[in-house]
């Protein structure tokens, strides 16, 4: 079969400044090899894809999204956003971001957390979004699927858990 393509939001806003202000974002579209395997070439066939999209730049090369919010008037956002949500569905699978958290210890309530799971928007019509953060030391997944699309959350919950201890084995290895 056709492998899924997953979108890679990034922000064009310069780490540490605020310029350019409000969220500037464009994406990275690339070919998940589900087919392969082999844990190691599927991990090194995303990396060489997304290091070719990096080295090209958020607004050009192969993959390369324009998410243009902030280019279209507020009419059109309002006549084409149905279009551009029903478009989505050709133009990507699956949504995939990593979400920053700040390194220093997190509170709720003036308690600890000791884990945050991050969650990413599910676009319409799309069965599953996936967020990843790394906090204190620990990488923390989140998953949001479309019930209909994933009718049974655990039994996929469980085989992702399950897909991620076969990477970590595979890299240690």
């Amino acid at each position: 079969g056709v492998a899924p393509r997953a979108l890679i939001p990034v922000s064009k806003r310069r780490p540490r400044t605020a310029y350019p202000q409000g969220n500037r974002l464009s994406g990275y579209l690339i070919r998940l090899p589900v087919d392969d395997p082999d844990p190691l070439a599927r991990l090194a066939s995303v990396r060489t894809a997304m290091d070719r999209n990096k080295d090209a730049g958020p607004n050009r090369g192969a993959g390369a999204v324009a998410l243009l919010a902030d280019h279209v008037p507020a009419l059109a956002h309002r006549l084409g956003g149905p279009l551009v949500g029903q478009a989505a569905r050709l133009w990507f699978d699956i949504l995939v971001t990593s979400v920053p958290l700040p390194s220093l210890g997190l509170k709720l309530g003036g308690h600890p957390l000791t884990a945050v799971f991050p969650l990413a928007p599910l676009a319409p019509g799309h069965s599953l979004a996936v967020a990843v953060s790394t906090y204190r030391g620990s990488v923390h997944y989140g998953l949001v699927a479309d019930g209909e699309a994933v009718p049974d959350l655990d039994l996929f919950a469980t085989a992702v858990s399950k897909e991620v201890a076969t990477l970590i084995k595979a890299c240690r290895s």
